[in-house]
Formats: C-alpha cells, sequence, structure tokens
C-alpha cells in the first residue's frame, strides 16, 4: 500500500473545471484523482480533502503508487507498512459516512438520532449530545467488527457536515452525511483491522469517506 499527500493546484482548471469543483467537489475529486490510477477499471483508492494554505490538498491511500507527472496535482508518495499489534494504543483520525438501517431502510446516523430526539421534544443542547452518542455508538460497533476498541470516553466528533451536489444538470442530487472523529484506538484483531485500514470505513468511499489515518498514540 501507499500513502500520498497530494495537492490539486486550482490555478490548473479550466473554467468549466471550476464549476464542478464549486458545485460538487466530492464527485469531481473522485473523478480527478482516479486519473492518477489510469491502469484501473475499479477504483481500488481511499481519499480524504482537506483544505490547506498551500491549496486544496488530499491524502490518498493505494493498493498501487500515484501516477506522478500529472498536471492538476502535485504528489508525495510513500510506502504505507504499518508494523502493527495486538494491543497497540493508536491515535486515529477518520472521516466517515455513518449510517443505520431500521426498516429495511438506510438513514444518516446523525440525521436518525435528530428525528427521534425531536419526537420526545428535546433542546436543542440535547440533540445535538444525542446526536454525538449515536455516532460514538456507531463507532464503537465498528470497532467490534473490525478490530479495534475505542478506549477513552471522551466526545470523538469533532464536526459533522451534510452534503449535496448534483452529478450532472437536472440529475437527482446525492446527499450524505460525513462526521469527522478523532481519538485513540486500541487493536484488538490484527487482521481485521488491517483490512478496514486498507478498505475503509463505513459507506460513500468514493466521495472521500472511510479513510482512517493513524499514528502511534501518546496519552
Amino acid at each position: 500500500m501507499f500513502l500520498s499527500r497530494v495537492t490539486l493546484d486550482l490555478s490548473q482548471l479550466t473554467p468549466e473545471m471550476m464549476v464542478k469543483w464549486q458545485s460538487a467537489s466530492p464527485y469531481a475529486s473522485h473523478q480527478w484523482l482516479w486519473q492518477l490510477f489510469s491502469d484501473q477499471q475499479e477504483r481500488r483508492f481511499l481519499f480524504r480533502h482537506e483544505p490547506s494554505q498551500r491549496g486544496e490538498r488530499f491524502y490518498l491511500l493505494s493498493e498501487t503508487a500515484p501516477f506522478t507527472p500529472h498536471n492538476l496535482f502535485c504528489v508525495e508518495s510513500k510506502p504505507f507498512q504499518p508494523q502493527l499489534t495486538e494491543g497497540m494504543l493508536l491515535h486515529f483520525s477518520l472521516r466517515a459516512n455513518p449510517v443505520i438501517t431500521r426498516a429495511g431502510k438506510r438513514s444518516d446516523v446523525m440525521m436518525d438520532a435528530k428525528y427521534h430526539a425531536k419526537q420526545e421534544e428535546q433542546s436543542s443542547g440535547q440533540i445535538w449530545s444525542l446526536q454525538v452518542a449515536a455516532a460514538n455508538d456507531w463507532l464503537q460497533r465498528q470497532g467490534e467488527q473490525h478490530g479495534f476498541s475505542l478506549i477513552d470516553d471522551e466526545s470523538r466528533v469533532l464536526s459533522y457536515r451534510q452534503q449535496r451536489f448534483s452529478r450532472r444538470t437536472g440529475e437527482r442530487p446525492v446527499t450524505f452525511g460525513s462526521v469527522d472523529f478523532e481519538g485513540h484506538l486500541r487493536i484488538t484483531d490484527v487482521a481485521r483491522f488491517t483490512h478496514v485500514l486498507h478498505q475503509g470505513l463505513g459507506k460513500s468511499k468514493a466521495l472521500g469517506c472511510g479513510l482512517m489515518l493513524i499514528r502511534r498514540g501518546e496519552r
């Protein structure tokens, strides 16, 4: 695997591309980043968008090294081969699209919690606390399935954003919610944890969700 820091040079965008970036950046990001892997018929990379002072920056995890001489991107890559062991403490950062299924229908975890809190006539402050708790519960369940446990009780939700865009004029809009998590975890199963690092966590991976960034934990 390879972990890359990729910077988009907005000055290289044509007027049409700039309109696409401004109106549908998750979809545009996916399309343009795929150009770094011209040999792939199916997407085999995860990415995360982070605006920075130096431009629009992406973190990219891929099976093969991205194609570096590209007119839109400056690409810096290194092999990603973390030496993981059971019980290891890690700090993590994750942007995910947490969903829950009720009666066969998939819903955004945060909006589902908000809906039920309003039904119970909770205050606005209580609603947000219940949304955070629902998102943290989702992440805890993911850990049980994917070989890690969350080891503290602090809030791990940094932000929540509802995203909506249309890929083409007149097409039904795509909507999804993204939650930024941060905290500490402990590896409970190296094989399952390695798999989820490579494959991503949650839904909307093609739209910039699912990539978990890790480093050695410090407490």
